[in-house]
């Protein structure tokens, strides 16, 4: 979830659940507040809202809440309550928090979480209604098509947060030390390799690479895959990110990878496997509990996956305090080819209202708040004047002890987004290349979601399965020759009950 604002540095996890229904909404009954602000807070009852997000507290995590609750309380009568889960705990507790009934207002969901799972069990309201009455603001700040993209079955469970039609991605690598190294700029996958064998190499003490393994999405063959042009291969969200059911290129087909063994896949697993084995990617990459990110910035790991197109100024700060000299920059590999990448125009994360809320119509109220330029910025870049200053139209420049407490995991979208003013040429060229909706070719599967009640028994058994192989062997600590085989005896025949019925549910979509 990035600029300074932790947004696109997310490390995601995959997840299943079970049912729940509830009541529909109350808890306020005003009419909505506007554009400008509230509807006379005095008319309203108070209410606290409970709020589910992942991530941690910022630094000025009190006195910004302090300057929340204090508008809040003025113009809706209200006052909001975050819960920060970390990410490597998001799915079990989300999962607990909703199945037990806990006391819940807004959740952060997301396809690569159990968003679709979630959603089709009973666990979110349908916001359709919501959004009418009390959510103008969080519906003109986001353009039609990304709204008719979202849907679940043709519903609106969740209010989608993006401001892009793809995820920024690149590898941070240490500037400093490939220039120590001799080494040109980083352009390529070969080059990227270079840098990290002579990192290795070099006697720095520092591990080379660092991925994700609690996070399918940030284990390195999934990297590596999501921007290769070449096959377009992307995940299916049967269970978030994993590639064992694949779409690729725009056929409308689901691929098996226990049938198919994808070369492109394949190969990935085999190269990553040596990296492994020539201690290059870290030895503890299945078993560290440290995010690769905060490692980084502790000198201890040379490149690290992340969402982000460039290097926030925050984290070279962080860097120099440990490394004077030390700098990041951005590898990215994404393909600025307008046309060569395909896009669903659905958005990576979600805010819910949860099914058993008492104060759906007042949550929805806070998001309309949450979605006025001036508390966007409140909530995502701080107290202005004091973390932060407006510079132009959209930019904002950082002061002091820039940051807010939320963005990515609330309201995050195209319309309110500020650019860091710092932001150099090439970074600002990959940013707004994905903004444009035309620079992409519309994925065949736009507008379909995977319903999985017909095979959630299946789901969970794979998802059991699938979490003592997949990370080890796209991570390459799992020797593939080895473990792909045990992975496909175990888990082959179930998967084929899933693929069987997405695939059923895919043609039945692209029928209509």
């Amino acid at each position: 979830m990035a600029k300074s604002k932790r947004k696109f540095l997310v490390t995601a996890l995959l997840g299943l659940a079970i049912a729940l229904s509830g009541c529909s909404g109350s808890g306020g009954g005003a009419s909505a507040p506007g554009d400008s602000g509230g509807t006379g807070a005095q008319s309203l009852e108070p209410v606290t809202l409970e709020v589910v997000i992942p991530g941690a507290k910022g630094a000025n995590y009190d006195e910004v809440l302090a300057e929340v609750n204090k508008r809040l309380k003025a113009e809706i009568n209200t006052q909001v309550k975050f819960t920060f889960v970390d990410f490597a705990d998001l799915n079990q507790k989300t999962n607990v928090m909703l199945a037990s009934g806990e006391n819940v207002d807004l959740m952060f969901d997301a396809p690569w979480l159990h968003l679709d799972t979630m959603a089709s069990q009973g666990y979110y309201e349908e916001l359709s209604e919501l959004l009418d009455q009390y959510g103008p603001n969080v519906k003109k700040t986001r353009p039609q098509q990304m709204w008719d993209a979202n849907k679940i079955n043709g519903n609106i469970y969740g209010v989608p947060l993006g401001s892009a039609y793809t995820q920024q991605r690149s590898i941070f690598i240490r500037k400093d030390l490939r220039e120590q190294l001799n080494l040109p700029p980083v352009k390529t996958y070969e080059d990227l390799k270079a840098y990290l064998y002579a990192v290795r190499d070099s006697n720095s003490g520092i591990t080379p690479l660092l991925a994700g393994a609690d996070d399918v999405t940030y284990s390195w063959v999934n990297w590596l895959i999501r921007d290769d042009t070449s096959v377009n291969i992307r995940p299916t969200n049967f269970a978030g990110a994993s590639l064992m059911l694949y779409y690729k290129g725009n056929d409308g087909k689901v691929y098996n990878f226990f049938e198919t063994q994808e070369p492109k896949i394949w190969s990935g697993i085999q190269d990553v496997r040596q990296l492994f084995v020539d201690k290059v990617m870290s030895q503890d990459v299945l078993t560290n509990k440290s995010s690769p990110g905060d490692m980084q910035l502790q000198n201890k790991v040379a490149a690290t996956p992340q969402m982000a197109f460039g290097i926030p100024k925050t984290y070279n700060d962080q860097l120099k305090q440990v490394v004077p000299d030390g700098e990041l920059e951005a590898v990215r590999l994404f393909d600025l080819t307008p046309g060569k990448n395909l896009s669903n125009f659905k958005m990576d994360n979600y805010i819910c209202i949860v099914k058993t809320s008492k104060h759906k119509d007042r949550a929805m109220m806070f998001l309309d708040w949450a979605n006025r330029q001036e508390n966007y910025d409140l909530l995502e870049h701080g107290i202005e004047g004091v973390n932060w200053k407006s510079v132009g139209e959209h930019q904002y420049d950082t002061l002091n002890n820039d940051g807010g407490i939320v963005s990515f995991q609330l309201m995050l979208n195209p319309a309110l987004e500020r650019e860091w003013v710092g932001i150099d040429e090439e970074t600002r060229e990959y940013s707004q290349f994905i903004t444009q909706a035309d620079n992409f070719t519309k994925d065949i599967m736009t507008g379909f979601t995977f319903d999985p009640t017909p095979v959630k028994n299946e789901v969970a058994q794979f998802a059991t399965i699938q979490a003592k192989y997949y990370s080890g062997l796209f991570n390459g600590a799992l020797d593939p020759d080895e473990y792909f085989a045990r992975f496909k005896t175990e888990g082959e025949a179930v998967l084929k009950q899933i693929q069987t019925e997405l695939q059923n549910q895919v043609d039945a979509f692209l029928a209509k």
